[in-house]
């Protein structure tokens, strides 16, 4: 026993920005981090098709080019992930959650028996930094972000802006996340929205300038499809830092983290 919390295997938006600050490049820091992992024994979650999807797994070992990891236990998650486009890997290192794209994923012999192969990532995100805690929304709170909508062609200049109301699915002090429904007008990457405003039930409203920085098509277990938009808030003034810092520490202690 050790008493340390595990971190909670969720994907991270900030994996679309090519930007951040998380990202790692270079490969022998990459090796480094990934083979401690794997000797650790340290919890995995391969997620894969459109990000919804995921088993949990295990890191065997790393090489030069590559890494290996156990397959899932449902054999079906195995053959779609193997099927899959795309699949991201997400982990934890020294307490520290860590994850990864790849785009090609196979099944190979390993030590006696079947494991996947990946390529060794070209860029590991690592998210060093407590402020940038992802606190994904609890249902009962339904956050809503108020955000321009945009204004037909023919609309006259000086036609005032109307809102449209977007559920929140995570916040931090770095960004949010939003969800859109498939029928809707969706947001586009390196689009930038003034005036977005978030009511903090209990502590006020958040304002904020928010520039879209991803946008992934998902599908509910229910077949319902949607997208979800990584956004990111340009620069969020010591007052609405605070505000927001107070909701996330409150959220915290009320609905503590599950992995």
């Amino acid at each position: 026993m050790t008493g340390k919390k595990d971190v909670p295997l969720r994907i991270e938006l900030l994996t679309g920005s090519e930007g951040s600050p998380f990202l790692i490049r270079s490969q022998p820091e990459i090796r480094f981090i990934l083979r401690e992992i794997a000797q650790k024994r340290a919890r995995a979650a391969l997620y894969y098709g459109e990000g919804n999807d995921f088993f949990l797994t295990m890191l065997l070992d790393v090489g030069e080019r590559h890494i290996w990891l156990d397959p899932g236990p449902n054999m079906q998650d195995n053959r779609r992930a193997l099927h899959s486009d795309k699949v991201i890997f997400v982990s934890s290192h020294r307490q520290v959650k860590v994850q990864f794209v790849a785009r090609r994923i196979e099944s190979v012999p390993f030590s006696g028996r079947e494991a996947f192969r990946l390529p060794l990532p070209d860029a590991l995100l690592r998210l060093q930094r407590r402020d940038y805690y992802r606190l994904r929304a609890p249902a009962r709170s339904a956050l809503k972000c108020a955000m321009p909508a945009a204004l037909p062609a023919s609309a006259r200049p000086g036609t005032p802006s109307v809102k449209r109301e977007m559920p929140v699915l995570d916040i931090s002090i770095g960004g949010v996340a939003l969800l859109c429904a498939e029928h809707e007008a969706g947001l586009q990457p390196g689009e930038i929205y003034p005036d977005c405003r978030i009511s903090l039930p209990g502590l006020g409203t958040l304002i904020a300038t928010i520039r879209v920085k991803n946008v992934m098509a998902i599908t509910a277990r229910d077949g319902t499809a949607s997208k979800q938009a990584g956004c990111e808030f340009l620069r969020l003034d010591g007052k609405m830092t605070m505000l927001l810092q107070r909701y996330i520490a409150a959220q915290q202690t009320t609905f503590p983290e599950s992995p």
